[in-house]
């Protein structure tokens, strides 16, 4: 998948995340709704460096964790760039739990 498809998929994916529209987050990123639109379907593909970093901010993810686009044939680097999306500390400690027992089904240590 070419990067430019590649970063308007993490643009959508991470606005649906953060449950904003598009009209939010264009307006967060101050910027026309349209141009959002257009950017997210990857009709747009001249991406200003000064729009991008707008947008990032806008979603309010830092940018390691919006450049973490995941391998398309990877489903586990998919998941992993999807959980550091998380900020709930209960959920992540869930998660943590879930997956120690899957790892370690036995609950004995090494």
């Amino acid at each position: 998948m070419p990067l430019q498809e590649k970063v308007a998929k993490r643009i959508h994916e991470l606005r649906l995340s953060k449950a904003m529209t598009q009209e939010q987050l264009a307006e967060k990123a101050n910027m026309d709704v349209s141009m959002l639109a257009r950017i997210e379907r990857g009709s747009r593909g001249d991406i200003r460096m000064g729009t991008l970093d707008r947008i990032i901010s806008g979603l309010g993810v830092t940018y390691q964790e919006f450049f973490t686009l995941g391998d398309d044939e990877n489903q586990a680097t998919r998941l992993a760039s999807s959980i550091v999306l998380i900020q709930d500390p209960d959920i992540l400690t869930a998660l943590q739990k879930i997956v120690d027992s899957i790892i370690n089904p036995s609950g004995k240590h090494s």
